[in-house]
C-alpha cells in the first residue's frame, strides 16, 4: 500500500527519450521511445493492469 504521492515518484523514472539525427538527404530523423522499466515499475504496473512499455516506438521525419 503506498500513498499516489508515492506511486508517481517511483512512476517518474521511467521517461520518453527522444533522438534526433540528420541523414544525408538532409532529412531530419527523430526517434522516440520509453527507458526500460524498472523493477518497482513492473511492480505497479502489474498491480493496475496496465502494460509495463505503455507507449510504442515512434519514428518520424522530417
Amino acid at each position: 500500500r503506498h500513498h499516489w504521492a508515492t506511486l508517481r515518484t517511483h512512476l517518474s523514472g521511467q521517461v520518453r527519450v527522444t533522438t534526433s539525427m540528420v541523414n544525408d538527404k538532409g532529412q531530419v530523423i527523430h526517434i522516440r521511445h520509453t527507458s526500460e522499466p524498472e523493477p518497482v515499475h513492473v511492480k505497479i504496473y502489474n498491480a493496475l493492469g496496465l502494460p509495463v512499455r505503455p507507449l510504442r516506438r515512434l519514428t518520424t521525419i522530417e
